[in-house]
């Protein structure tokens, strides 16, 4: 087959074809607008909530801190008696931190186990390993050098959990 032949008066009839523009990525109604606008509120919100929470739990987690030289210092024999007596202290204050000095300054005994139990929605307080809270307040350096290692590591877990869980607004 032989090509075709292309004339002259064909070839000058042709026209160059014109592309379209790129698409716009600017958003063509308001809609768009208004739906960036609460997206960037949103946002704006959730950063504000975080950073709230950051700063009202920053108790935690210089209890949390505390808490880990504690755990350090029982480990030197001439500090254990020392670091057993912080572990009340430590957990005191940080329900003072938490909550009312009104509410809770002024309770101790069963009555600050009890607080302690429904903070943290538990029984450890009062019937687990808890109740070594108010030994270690108030007993010798002796009687509190003697407690065995695995009492004083679950009391150490039952405070650490405490001081994550523990909910503020109780009723």
């Amino acid at each position: 087959m032989a090509a075709p032949e292309i004339s002259s008066s064909a070839l000058e009839n042709l026209r160059e074809i014109f592309l379209p523009g790129p698409v716009s990525w600017m958003p063509q109604t308001i809609g768009w607008y208004v739906v960036f606008g609460i997206v960037l509120l949103l946002a704006g919100w959730r950063v504000y909530r975080s950073f709230r929470r950051l700063r009202a739990n920053r108790y935690r987690r210089f209890a949390l801190e505390e808490l880990e030289v504690i755990e350090k210092e029982l480990q030197q024999p001439e500090k254990r008696a020392n670091a057993l007596a912080e572990i009340p202290v430590l957990v005191k204050r940080t329900v003072l931190s938490a909550f009312p000095r009104t509410d809770v300054a002024g309770l101790s005994g069963e009555t600050w186990l009890a607080f302690l139990d429904k903070t943290m929605g538990g029984r450890e307080f009062r019937k687990g390993e808890g109740r070594l809270l108010p030994e270690l307040a108030y007993a010798s350096g002796a009687r509190i050098a003697s407690l065995p290692d695995e009492r004083i590591s679950e009391l150490l877990q039952i405070v650490r959990l405490w001081i994550r869980r523990h909910v503020v607004s109780i009723s």
